[in-house]
């Protein structure tokens, strides 16, 4: 009883803490960008109780599927009046040689 307790508690407050999606829509407006890429970039979708670029490695690492002409290690705040919002999956080969598959991002204007 009690680990299914302690699983229900860290399920709870990782909610709280990280971005939150309503139908692939992601609350959380600041990102970081970790590697500019041609199309878009990699990069983390920032904890709500981020306050530095180092807190930004505890989010949700995505790649974002726009372009703003990023640069790398950029931070970056998403418009007002605009949302991310979850689309599909990215495969990329890392550096290492793995292939790799992370969440892909868009931007949309706000209804």
């Amino acid at each position: 009883m009690k680990k299914v307790l302690l699983v229900l508690f860290c399920l709870l407050i990782s909610n709280s803490c990280f971005a939150s999606t309503d139908h692939g829509s992601i609350s959380n407006k600041r990102i970081f960008i970790q590697q500019a890429l041609d199309g878009g970039a990699l990069g983390y979708i920032c904890p709500k109780w981020s306050l530095g670029d180092d807190d930004c490695y505890a989010g949700q690492f995505v790649y974002f599927n726009f372009n703003y002409d990023f640069v790398d290690k950029q931070r970056f705040k998403i418009p007002r009046n605009y949302t991310l919002y979850a689309d599909g999956v990215y495969k990329y080969v890392n550096i290492e040689g793995h292939s790799k598959t992370v969440r892909k991002v868009n931007i949309y204007l706000k209804d």
